[in-house]
This record gives structure tokens, sequence and C-alpha cells, in this order.
């Protein structure tokens, strides 16, 4: 049996989805300074776990996105 390994990083569509936000959302929060994303080449890749940290950190607090 094949035991399937989590990656490290996603795609912003996939955090898009786990956070319940629009792609479009999403690429504009990789723009937030803090926020836990790495750019390979032209892709954008967000760190699972930066990310529950940067969720943890900035709850309760609102953010302002520019679309």
């Amino acid at each position: 049996m094949t035991e399937r390994v989590q990656r490290q990083t996603m795609s912003v569509a996939e955090m898009a989805e786990e956070l319940g936000i629009s792609t479009k959302t999403g690429y504009a929060l990789t723009h937030v300074a803090g926020f836990p994303a790495i750019r390979i080449g032209h892709r954008v890749r967000v760190s699972r776990e930066g990310l529950a940290e940067w969720v943890r950190k900035n709850e309760g607090n609102k953010l302002e996105v520019a679309l």
C-alpha cells in the first residue's frame, strides 16, 4: 500500500479553497507583508506550516487586500 506524503507547500488555489476565499483574493494575500508565500519561477507556493501560523497570528484582525 502506498502512503500519500503531504507536501510542505500548496498552490494558491489550494490555499484559497482551505481558507474559503477566492483565488483572486488568495493571490492578493501573497503580496501582504509577512504572508508565507514562496515564488519559484512564475509559480507561487504557500507554506502549509507558515499559513497555519499566519492565520493564528491574524485571528481577529481585519485585513484589507487590494484586488
